[in-house]
């Protein structure tokens, strides 16, 4: 686990070595145990690394083919690179080192891109063809670790974080208009734009190839639901326990000690009855709010617990949401800070329940398309009646009425798309135009319709509404910010269930496998209640979805809301780029609730980033 930079000249070498160390020292929490910089033609790559396998300085990075051919930077960890030794033909005691990195080297030396496939794991690398000056940047399936480039006339700069590649002097630092609407809106920005003018985000499942030519990019992996045959509910519960067992096991590939980030839900709570299985006693860490704080020693398989007082979420704002490698607005990343930072002292891998939701079908889905499907059967009444429905679940700049008259036309299984639903309620029109100041307020959900008509046409509403999940919430949201508060603290989050296997075996579930077409509190993620019926306790299988408890920004902002306040206003980026951002943070507090308070979150965590990162 490490952090990445490095610069590729298209018109041949150069020497990059002294900015490129620039960059690498904006990294040293992501790699707090070593550096290095290769310059080879023309290509200079660097590294911080994080030690989780071989701890030797065999391990180092960058690192060399044997024959000096490739050369690599490597953020990551595949978890199967043993199983890959195999597959090579390779005897494991004749590598320089014992962990993954080698092992990347040979298999693309022998697979090239495709070697891509058979890793399971996380990771974000750059990889170069020093004989033929040919360079790859690479994301793991989903985008559990970053990777920002900048392609500039003569040259291609990339990093784990935006702000190590505005060391790069030629980089831009100015936040872009355009994606500032989508921010706000959605409190987030989709692969693959950012917050800042001419810098890109490698999306998640997809490949850069950089040469003389130029620079492109393609998809390697899409995550689609699929018809299968039927089965036997056992038979599914079965497969299912193995897989998530073998994710679990996968994730403890380890040389440092390993823990549990631990909620009250059932993801989290599946993984421990795993562990558990499995005879692997780990620590598990959990977070609440109280008015007073405790911070208990832990010892190996105990729950530990920390609290966290509303003054200490203020103080520590500024630190944490200066280490996004990006802005996002999700208040439980805050907490999430906190948690990992306490738990360090005990664990530098974390296990948690992260992206179960998205795969297998949470949150709220069960109520939403029971709620989409009657709307659209209620749709042919007067529109009077139904206009406040419409203008709380059908989105977009579309009055209410229009948008019911587009939900009558609508085929059943593309109700999401005409909705565009998302699992959080973007920022209303209004809200919008004040931020910017302008009317009509720039198109910020336009991203949500552009995914939605990338969805196969025979999907079920289902399935287009978690294939939209997946790209948005989960990659651009959760993904986003559990790296950048775990890399903040130099420890490495791992996701059971965003295992290649586990996930492969859920795209093949039908949606009665994942969510009920009815109503309730315990209707979603049905395959992992099925089988948490025979190794959870009864209440966690039976309860409904419980949010992260990170506290609200409402009762921050009566207790400290110049502080608060603060936050966003003194950045003048965030000012220059909304020139409305003061009047809308003026209202009370109360006018913050629901996708508003989100909004709030997005600002605090933008203006804080902005002025860290010396943006103007």
């Amino acid at each position: 686990m490490c952090g990445i930079a490095g610069i590729f000249r298209r018109r041949g070498p150069a020497e990059d070595s002294e900015i490129v160390t620039t960059m690498t020292g904006r990294l040293e929490r992501r790699g707090p145990d070593g550096q290095g910089v290769e310059h080879d033609g023309a290509v200079t790559l660097g590294n911080r690394r994080l030690a989780i396998l071989d701890l030797s300085d065999a391990g180092r990075q960058p690192m060399r083919s044997r024959d000096g051919r490739w050369l690599v930077t490597f953020n990551g960890e595949i978890y199967n690179y043993r199983d890959l030794c195999d597959e090579l033909g390779v005897d494991r005691k004749s590598l320089r080192s014992t962990g993954d990195t080698e092992v990347l080297l040979l298999a693309w030396e022998r697979w090239g891109p495709e070697a891509l496939q058979r890793m399971v794991g996380q990771w974000a690398f750059a990889m170069v063809d020093t004989r033929e000056s040919r360079l790859w940047l690479a994301r793991d399936r989903f985008g559990e670790k970053p990777l920002y480039f900048h392609r500039g006339p003569d040259a291609l700069a990339f990093a784990s974080t935006l702000r190590a590649l505005l060391a790069v002097p030629w980089v831009p630092r100015e936040l872009d208009p355009a994606a500032l609407a989508e921010f706000v809106t959605l409190r987030y920005v989709v692969s693959p734009r950012t917050v800042l003018a001419g810098i890109e985000k490698l999306p998640g499942g997809h490949l850069l190839e950089a040469d003389a030519d130029g620079a492109r990019v393609r998809r390697w992996y899409e995550p689609r639901f699929r018809r299968t045959a039927s089965r036997r509910r056992s038979d599914l519960v079965e497969e299912f326990g193995a897989r998530l067992e073998r994710a679990t096991k996968r994730c403890l590939v380890s040389d440092v000690p390993v823990a549990l980030l631990l909620s009250d839900g059932i993801d989290s709570r599946s993984i421990e009855s795993t562990l558990s299985s499995l005879d692997q006693a780990v620590t598990s860490f959990t977070f609440r709010l109280s008015g007073k704080v405790t911070h208990p020693a832990p010892a190996n398989g105990d729950e530990v617990e920390l609290v966290v007082t509303p003054e200490e979420r203020v103080e520590k704002m500024e630190p944490a949401f200066a280490s996004l490698t990006e802005p996002v607005g999700d208040g439980a990343s805050l907490a999430t800070w906190f948690l990992i930072r306490h738990a360090r002292q005990s664990a530098t891998v974390f296990l948690c329940g992260h992206g179960g939701d998205e795969v297998l079908g949470g949150y709220r889905l069960s109520q939403d398309r029971f709620r989409l499907s009657a709307l659209r059967t209620l749709a042919w009444l007067p529109k009077a009646w139904l206009d406040p429905i419409a203008e709380r679940y059908l989105h977009g700049p579309e009055p209410p009425g229009a948008r019911l008259d587009a939900l009558r036309r609508t085929p059943r299984r593309k109700v999401p798309a005409t909705a565009r639903y998302l699992i959080h309620r973007p920022l209303p029109t209004a809200d919008v135009e004040q931020l910017a100041d302008a009317a009509p307020a720039p198109p910020g959900l336009a991203i949500v319709d552009e995914l939605y008509a990338q969805c196969s046409e025979g999907a079920a509403d289902l399935d287009r509404i978690q294939e939209v999940l997946l790209r948005t919430f989960l990659s651009e949201n959760i993904l986003s910010f559990a790296d950048s508060v775990a890399m903040d603290s130099s420890a490495e989050l791992r996701m059971p269930f965003l295992d290649r296997d586990l996930v492969e075996f859920a795209l093949s579930l039908p949606p009665s496998g994942r969510v009920s077409r009815w109503p309730g509190r315990a209707n979603t993620k049905q395959i992992l209640r099925w089988w948490g019926r025979e190794h959870l306790p009864r209440e966690a299988v039976s309860r409904r979805k419980r949010t992260f408890n990170f506290g609200n920004l409402p009762e921050l902002l009566r207790s400290h809301g110049s502080r608060v306040r603060g936050y966003v206003l003194d950045s003048s980026a965030v000012r220059k780029a909304l020139p409305g951002v003061e009047a809308w943070v003026d209202h009370p507090p109360e006018f913050f609730r629901s996708t508003r308070e989100g909004t709030l979150w997005a600002l605090l965590a933008l203006g804080i980033w902005c002025e860290n990162a010396e943006v103007r």
